[in-house]
């Protein structure tokens, strides 16, 4: 059985005086072509191509740094980098809530892996409060 992770974080960018919230949902992948598709799938769907981040994970020392960044629990930072091992990490900034979820069923449909973090029950999808820096998104 195919099991999926998909997480969503919230990401609050202050700009000047206003503030936009943008959420970042990250699905893992083992198959290119399936995360290649999610993304088309994506683009085609009226999300834009700045917004969608494909990353091939390899022997990448970004991931970590991404993954550290995104979660204070070190084991459940270090349970994304070891289930993106080897594979893809398919990233959507979202504008909205509606967008994230749309984002979120499409990388469920196309095969995102499950991430089995220790002490925590199996989840969909969750939001944590915590900021994308630039500096560790990982982008193509």
């Amino acid at each position: 059985m195919l099991k999926i992770i998909i997480a969503i974080y919230l990401k609050t960018i202050n700009a000047n005086i206003s503030s936009l919230e943008m959420i970042t949902v990250i699905g893992i992948f083992n198959n290119f072509n399936l995360a290649e598709d999610a993304s088309l799938y994506l683009l085609a769907n009226d999300f834009e191509n700045e917004n969608i981040d494909l990353h091939l994970v390899g022997k990448d020392e970004r991931v970590a740094d991404f993954f550290n960044h995104l979660f204070e629990d070190k084991a459940e930072a270090n349970a994304h980098i070891t289930a993106a091992q080897n594979g893809l990490i398919l990233t959507v900034h979202a504008l909205s809530i509606r967008e994230a979820q749309e984002a979120a069923d499409v990388l469920n449909n196309y095969g995102a892996v499950d991430v089995t973090i220790p002490g925590n029950i199996k989840t969909l999808s969750r939001i944590v409060e915590q900021a994308v820096n630039d500096n560790v998104r990982l982008r193509k």
